[in-house]
């Protein structure tokens, strides 16, 4: 009855709650230490990205291993060409992030993402079919400008930095939009969804690392590493939040979709520059704080929009005559 589907309610908000703050927790602790290996002898953003995927993998086979998931099959060619295009996303967009730490801070990088909601988007009309209505299309003015008002206050503004930046971007609202569609349409689930994604962007990550970064240079940075605890433990803490970010990105999008998440994720991209600049000891203007309030105010404003807009989608498909009041009413206000 309703209060059944009111504790079922509550018990998926608070779900929803825990997966967002993990994926939080874990992309902070992914950050950082992205930041100490690419600065400290550890600058191969390609191989590090392998490490990322083998973790991956080895933990979804952990899990089907104690049956915690069923494993699942690819079923046709063009789902297995799906998963092959996320699955380059992913690694191009990590292996960019990952190499724009060395031109700009943390914080700079986790304010221009938050332009990753425009290119998902505009990447939804084609990947997904969606379009977006007028109102939210404004709310992504405060979220974008909030982004070049922090990177104009930004004190050590490097253009390859940035260029790379607003690279893995659009690579990200691809993933985004591909991971909404093997989500939800296709039904395959996160773990396995990362599990297939692991060995498909293994397989062309090591090539390219040894192509790009030479054996000689990795056998050489993993012995320095090796003989490194500090550093030894950053790498393991970073495979290991590179994990948990992974999956719980993919929790987070089956959960509110993929336009939704990335909103949400300029939440996180503030959140963790904000940390960023406490433990880094970042530089920060006054013009920098501003553009991180305005991110935060814009992302508000969307979810109030999208909330909104639900509403009255459930409501044009609800009742007696309610499809057809409903719709009128959709169109009216947008």
């Amino acid at each position: 009855g309703a209060g059944a589907s009111k504790g079922s309610s509550k018990a998926r908000t608070l779900w929803g709650v825990l997966v967002v703050s993990l994926w939080f927790g874990s992309t902070l602790v992914l950050i950082s230490m992205n930041k100490v290996l690419m600065g400290e002898h550890f600058r191969l953003p390609i191989f590090l990205t392998f490490l990322h995927m083998v973790v991956s993998y080895v933990f979804c086979e952990f899990s089907a291993e104690m049956g915690w998931i069923q494993r699942i099959a690819i079923r046709s060619r063009a789902e297995a060409g799906k998963v092959f295009l996320l699955s380059q996303s992913l690694a191009l967009c990590v292996v960019l992030s990952v190499a724009s730490f060395r031109y700009v801070e943390v914080s700079l990088e986790q304010a221009l993402s938050a332009s990753t909601p425009v290119f998902t988007a505009l990447l939804g009309m084609v990947i997904l079919g969606r379009r977006e209505r007028t109102r939210v299309w404004l709310t992504f003015l405060p979220v974008v400008g909030g982004a070049m008002v922090t990177a104009g206050g930004e004190p050590s503004l490097h253009v390859l930095g940035v260029t790379l930046v607003f690279a893995s971007n659009i690579v990200r609202a691809t993933k985004s939009c591909m991971q909404e569609l093997l989500l939800g349409r296709d039904a395959m689930d996160s773990l396995n969804l990362l599990r297939w994604m692991s060995v498909f962007s293994m397989s062309t990550l090591i090539p390219l690392s040894l192509a790009f970064e030479g054996p000689t240079v990795i056998y050489q940075r993993l012995s320095y590493v090796y003989h490194d605890e500090r550093l030894l433990l950053a790498l393991v803490a970073n495979c290991c939040g590179a994990f948990m970010t992974n999956l719980t990105q993919f929790m987070v999008t089956e959960y509110v979709g993929a336009l939704s998440m990335q909103v949400l994720g300029n939440v996180k991209n503030v959140f963790t520059a904000v940390l960023s600049v406490f433990i880094f000891h970042n530089q920060v203007t006054a013009q920098g704080i501003l553009g991180y309030v305005i991110t935060i105010g814009g992302g508000l404003i969307y979810h109030r929009e999208k909330s909104r807009q639900d509403a009255l989608k459930a409501a044009a498909m609800s009742g007696d005559g309610g499809d057809v009041e409903g719709s009128r009413l959709l169109r009216d206000k947008a």
